[in-house]
């Protein structure tokens, strides 16, 4: 089997190995990514309901103050109730009076009225002997008309004079008592008809009173009505809004899992790269991985990387695709370029004399990205190139991962 064969042999038992961890990788990138959708959407949709919470709870506060409101009303109208009560408790009291007043007089009425009837009677009386004493004395007109003696006829013109006054005052008595009573019955009459028409108003005031108070009533269960409504709709889209949380939280988690196994997915197809880099640059490892000592301070450091020894100004090459994440001097090393490769793993390539890449810019594998300086940085005062590689913020020795 020629070096050719075993070579195409061995590159295809490692893409056969390799490829099932690449195609975990690009199924998991796509469930993250629609996880990521999810999450995206779901966190609108809570924000929509967050804002619909919002709303609502201005609505119930507004709500609870017109309540308030309403209910301050409605106690004021029930003080005007309790006052129109007490006033009309005043005026059945006046009612009772008057009525009370009413039966006094409507007893002295009587008693006038007896008194009347006496008083008529009596002048029936005396008009009535008036009347028989003139027809039983007849027969002295001729005498009184043919020159009766001037004394006889002033004694009986005395006497029908007495009668005649008499009976005058009767008549007169009559006529005050029937005015007397006319005015008591005017009068009882007209307090009854200003309590009626007082009784009236505050009926009217009481029924208007009434309608305000249940308009009122009717309004505050109606306010309180919205209110618990609304309070129910919050209550409501809490819950909706918790439970979109939660799925959230669930998509959020089981992207943090996939990310978890994307990564170890990752790291496990770069450590089947180990071994199989090649060279940045062509050169001797003058100054290893871990500690070390420095030539020129003649005591131990920990190295992060490796030196490669090297003509300057040689080309130093990217030993994987990526995106370059910083291109400057840098303190003690330099001149230096540090790259992302993705998935947590960086190469760092220092002591260059120049660079023709910038940051934020993206390298291929094998692209020139430099070339080594005169020396004048690092452990040793000879041209080289300082090499690190990271995986996981972690330094890895170089040569483990180089061919």
């Amino acid at each position: 089997m020629t070096k050719k064969t075993v070579l195409f042999f061995s590159l295809w038992v490692f893409l056969l190995l390799l490829w099932p961890g690449l195609c975990r990788a690009e199924e998991i990138e796509r469930n993250i990514d629609n996880y990521k959708k999810e999450v995206q959407q779901k966190n609108k949709n809570l924000d929509d309901l967050k804002t619909k919470i919002k709303e609502k709870s201005l609505q119930s506060e507004k709500l609870k103050g017109r309540e308030l409101d309403i209910s301050a009303e409605l106690k004021r109208i029930n003080a005007e109730l309790a006052k129109i009560q007490a006033q009309i408790a005043k005026l059945n009291k006046k009612i009772d009076q008057t009525r009370s007043n009413i039966i006094i007089t409507q007893d002295k009425l009587t008693a006038k009225g007896l008194e009347k009837e006496q008083s008529r009677r009596l002048l029936k009386n005396h008009l009535y002997f008036l009347y028989k004493y003139q027809c039983a004395h007849l027969q002295y007109l001729p005498v009184l008309l043919n020159n009766t003696p001037y004394s006889i006829l002033i004694s009986n013109d005395k006497y029908l004079r007495s009668i005649t006054s008499q009976n005058l005052q009767l008549y007169q008595q009559i006529k005050g008592q029937e005015a007397e009573i006319a005015a008591f019955r005017k009068e009882l009459e007209g307090q009854e008809q200003q309590l009626e028409k007082l009784q009236q108003q505050v009926r009217d005031q009481e029924e208007v009173a009434l309608k305000q108070q249940d308009l009122k009533a009717s309004l505050l269960a109606q306010v309180k009505e919205q209110r618990k409504s609304t309070e129910d709709d919050i209550a409501q889209l809490k819950k909706e809004s918790q439970e979109l949380q939660n799925l959230v939280d669930k998509f959020r988690s089981k992207i943090s899992g996939l990310e978890k196994e994307k990564a170890r997915i990752k790291k496990f197809n770069y450590a089947r790269k180990k071994g199989a880099f090649d060279w940045p640059v062509q050169g001797k490892v003058i100054s290893n991985f871990g500690k070390q000592k420095h030539a020129s301070l003649n005591t131990y450091v920990i190295n992060n990387g490796i030196e490669i020894s090297a003509p300057a100004g040689t080309d130093v090459l990217a030993i994987e695709q990526g995106n370059v994440l910083y291109a400057d001097i840098f303190k003690s090393y330099g001149l230096m370029v540090i790259i992302d490769h993705g998935d947590d793993f960086y190469t760092v390539y220092a002591h260059l004399g120049a660079t023709g890449v910038k940051e934020n810019t993206r390298v291929l594998k094998g692209q020139v990205i430099g070339q080594v300086g005169n020396g004048k940085n690092g452990h040793s005062n000879v041209p080289n190139l300082y090499f690190e590689l990271r995986q996981d913020g972690k330094p890895e020795d170089p040569l483990l991962w180089l061919k």
